[in-house]
């Protein structure tokens, strides 16, 4: 959750109309907006990660104008086509490679609007943009800057520009020890030489980005235009970016005139405004909903909620505007239902049906395996689903990297629980030994043909570590916690060779056992013998 402020003046003047404390409490938590306070000057809110078109005064009114039936429907934004270019050199590419560019004209801004706008630009920049990493904004004066512009990565070195808040000439290298924001954000440009510029016609440097603006395009009172620029190695999140500053300023009235990004490979017409299409059937959603709403109410609750809906028969079709990043699957569509007819309208249903509340058969085994191993003499570990690079060094087949992780420490989601167990022994290896730890926990791993392409699996795994750690102790542990399983031979990398084995129950393998090779422990920088299993007791 994040917390944000909204100027309750300017709030109202956009919803339409004057709203009493009671009427803001009520609206604002139907548009996925808690409210934490009102009074006379300032709405105080906590949004949701997911809606980053909420963390600003012109989409929390955008919202309730839909509640309140002011609005309804996709919003108006009307983009004019493009008039100049931003040339991305190729070098850009292995640095930020994605840029998204505007002209916004016809602003009239006042000093507590700069304040508000520079609040929406962190307040994105710290959750929608990752801290800057992924997605980062940059708003200048339209008149202080010349078209067309290059978008391309330049050595620390090469080029010097006054920037934001300072007066004297800085260059790259400079601004990052130091400028406030560029020690702040020094942590985007670890491991690199080169750092991304956008350049006007004039080779004056615009933008440092994701750090910090030239000062010679500060926003001021006097300004009538803005050029947008946004930068980021996400495609999609930096269009939902320029997407939502658009539609901000459309929606106030301003024009919004496209700039035509030209890769080396391909050319872009920037913010890519046309909404997405997803559709919903009806019995499905009134399945979930225990509803028998028919298709036209349906299209009216996302109407309400600012979505394009229409009947397709059975089916309703509904227009996504490129400013919500909220809409992974079709059941996204169907809380957009419940929230558009309101959750206090959809009744209250009594069970049909007495039911007993009890713990299923997994989670009793696994409590079993707990006490089992506890029994054994192994202290239990809670570690992450997520995991960095232990993942790979533990040689546990292919993990699933995430796309774009918060940090390097949640890159990838395990498919195994013995490196997240290797990287706890090698936190304490000043410790005394014998060491002994497992784990009961999910693991993730690649199938094809399911709906994700993966399958959630409970594993428990074991490791001892101390200097006469072998196979015959771990093998014994595991026949005492895993009744009927039998030992067969397996050739891994993950084992010293002769001294590993598949586990299998039945006719099916559900796991390994061995000493760990020597090169794997050295690479968690763990001295002593470690013997581990790895086991599947159960799907999810």
């Amino acid at each position: 959750m994040v917390s944000v402020s909204f100027n309750r003046s300017a709030f109202e003047r956009l919803v339409g109309s004057e709203l009493s404390q009671a009427q803001l409490k009520e609206l604002l938590p139907r548009a996925k907006c808690g409210v934490d306070d009102v009074n006379e000057r300032e709405v105080l809110c906590e949004v949701t990660g997911d809606r980053p078109d909420l963390l600003c005064t012109e989409g929390a009114a955008r919202a309730v104008k839909g509640i309140l039936g002011k609005e309804k429907g996709l919003p108006k934004l009307v983009v004019s086509p493009a008039k100049t270019f931003v040339k991305v050199h190729e070098n850009v590419a292995a640095v930020r490679p994605f840029i998204f560019c505007a002209y916004i004209d016809g602003v009239k801004i006042t000093g507590d609007e700069i304040a508000e706008l520079m609040q929406v630009q962190e307040k994105l920049h710290l959750t929608h943009g990752r801290r800057r990493r992924k997605v980062a904004i940059g708003i200048h004066d339209a008149a202080k800057v010349s078209a067309p512009f290059s978008y391309k990565a330049v050595k620390g070195n090469e080029m010097a520009f006054i920037p934001l808040g300072k007066e004297e000439e800085m260059t790259f290298k400079d601004v990052l020890e130091k400028h406030e924001k560029g020690r702040d954000y020094a942590f985007v440009f670890e491991g690199v030489d080169k750092y991304p510029a956008v350049l006007d016609a004039k080779d004056r440097v615009v933008s440092f980005p994701p750090i910090i603006n030239a000062a010679m395009t500060t926003v001021t009172e006097s300004t009538k235009a803005f050029f947008l620029e946004i930068t980021g190695t996400d495609f999609e999140a930096c269009n939902a970016a320029a997407n939502i500053i658009c539609q901000n300023y459309s929606d106030k009235g301003a024009k919004i005139t496209a700039v035509e990004i030209r890769y080396p490979d391909k050319k872009v017409v920037s913010p890519a405004s046309e909404p997405e299409v997803m559709t919903i059937g009806v019995g499905e959603a009134n399945k979930l909903l225990g509803t028998s709403l028919k298709a036209g109410e349906m299209a009216e609750a996302l109407k309400k909620q600012r979505l394009g809906a229409r009947v397709e028969g059975d089916f309703v079709a509904c227009e996504i505007p490129r400013y919500r990043t909220d809409f992974l699957h079709p059941v996204d569509l169907v809380e957009e239902i419940a929230l558009g007819i309101g959750y206090n309208e959809l009744g209250i249903k009594e069970p049909t049906v007495f039911t007993k509340g009890s713990r299923t058969e997994l989670s009793v085994e696994t409590d079993s395996l707990r006490d089992a191993m506890a029994a054994a003499g192994y202290a239990e570990a809670a570690t992450n689903v997520l995991c960095g690079e232990e993942a790979l060094k533990a040689r546990a087949g292919k993990p699933i990297r995430v796309k774009n992780p918060v940090s390097s420490e949640y890159s990838f989601v395990r498919n195994s629980i013995v490196p997240v167990l290797l990287a706890v022994l090698s936190k304490n290896t000043r410790h005394p030994y014998p060491q002994k730890l497992f784990e009961v926990g999910e693991v993730v791993e690649r199938r094809e043909g399911s709906e994700t392409g993966t399958v959630t699996k409970i594993n428990l795994c074991a490791l001892s570590a101390h200097k006469d750690a072998g196979l015959s102790e771990i093998a014994s542990v595991l026949a005492g916690v895993l009744k009927g399983a039998e030992l067969k031979k397996l050739p891994s990398d993950q084992f010293i060779p002769g001294r590993c084995a598949q586990v299998v129950v039945g006719k099916k393998v559900v796991g390994v056992v061995g000493e760990l090779h020597p090169e794997i422990l050295e690479a968690f920088g763990i001295e002593m013998p470690v013997a581990a299993f790895e086991v599947t007791v159960g799907e999810i």
